[in-house]
């Protein structure tokens, strides 16, 4: 049985949180608002974590992609939500931090490989993603797409200043004294992040982002790059080779429409990162997001991953490590509260090798 949908305001542990919440089958899901700094709690980077992870089958062939545009309680147009820029985090410290270190490990050298980096983030190098000189693996270069983006990434330290040297690199001009200094920070570790979101505001405030598309989704969901961004790639077919999507996915109205063109434009081997948590402004979440469990909604996403083309689609659950080789509190401890913090899981997929999909990886892949 659904439950019913309850809206309230009341605070929770921190006052400084606004706290929205609606009741789910188990527990009250909530949109947090914390004015606390993104940086503020630092990962260890002394060994690598150990969060339990599983692989999310292909939805079987009597399961059908759902009829987009997914409906929401609140249908007006998303321009007028988001016009004022919102300068907040959406997940507590505790869930920023976990995150930024599976950020680091994910996407930077790390543990045996750390070439020296200390727990500031200093040294390392970046993680080449994908299998062709169109990924980045020749040239050196890693880009990133921060998909509703906002004022802030939440990559760790050592990806933060790789990519703002990177910027610096390409707005200076060739040769010159600027130009060159950004030339040896960069070196082995060149860091493009695109930021795509609503508010230019946002945008413009988030330091690490290279290039800047504003664009609502949910009006025009076919992603495509400005030729600002097409004319600095050497291939404007696939020049991705990651993507982040940070407690967003459940905003989209047509997501298998907008996880294809992120498929299209992503090099073989590049991946995907949707993650999530148990917050939500719960009038503009989209679908039968507000009727399912935080376990259903992640093997949802799973499948809108599986619909869209990706492949080895798997769940990160980040909401605790293992201690001991344990599985910490399991999904139920959690969500009645049980670590002190927001639970965090990364739904993550990758794009063939050749590109599209074999039989195994079409099961359930219908017209959208």
């Amino acid at each position: 049985m659904p439950s019913t949908q309850l809206l309230s305001f009341f605070p929770r542990r921190n006052p400084r949180r606004l706290l929205l919440s609606i009741s789910l089958p188990t527990l009250f899901a909530t949109a947090t608002m914390s004015t606390t700094s993104p940086n503020s709690s630092t990962p260890n980077y002394g060994s690598p974590p150990t969060y339990p992870t599983r692989p999310i089958p292909p939805p079987p062939s009597s399961i059908k992609p759902p009829k987009q545009p997914l409906p929401r309680m609140d249908e007006t147009d998303d321009s007028a939500f988001y016009s004022q820029p919102r300068f907040v985090t959406h997940i507590d410290e505790g869930a920023i931090s976990r995150l930024r270190e599976y950020y680091r490990w994910t996407f930077w050298s790390g543990g045996q490989d750390n070439e020296g980096m200390d727990e500031k983030g200093e040294g390392g190098k970046i993680r080449q993603g994908g299998g062709s000189a169109q990924s980045g693996k020749k040239s050196g270069k890693i880009r990133i797409l921060d998909l509703c983006a906002s004022w802030v990434s939440h990559f760790p330290t050592c990806m933060e200043k790789a990519a703002i040297a990177t910027a610096r690199r390409i707005q200076a001009k060739a040769g010159s004294e600027e130009g060159v200094k950004a030339e040896k920070e960069v070196e082995g570790k060149e860091l493009e992040v695109w930021g795509l979101g609503m508010n230019k505001a946002e945008l413009n405030a988030n330091s690490i982002l290279t290039h800047r598309i504003v664009q609502d989704l949910n009006t025009h969901p076919h992603i495509t790059l400005p030729s600002s961004i097409s004319s600095s790639t050497s291939s404007t077919s696939s020049p991705l080779n990651h993507t982040t999507c940070v407690v967003s996915i459940d905003y989209l109205t047509s997501p298998l429409t907008i996880l294809s063109s992120l498929h299209s434009l992503t090099a073989p081997g590049g991946s995907i990162h949707l993650v999530l948590s148990n917050r939500c402004f719960p009038t503009k979440v989209a679908g039968e997001w507000l009727r399912l469990s935080e376990k259903e909604r992640v093997e949802l996403v799973g499948r809108y991953l599986w619909w869209s083309g990706w492949v080895g689609v798997e769940v990160v659950d980040l909401c605790e490590k293992k201690e001991g080789g344990g599985e910490g509190k399991g999904w139920i401890g959690r969500m009645l509260g049980g670590g002190g913090g927001d639970p965090l899981w990364v739904v993550r997929g990758v794009k063939g090798e050749g590109g599209g999909m074999g039989e195994e990886e079409r099961v359930g892949k219908t017209e959208l």
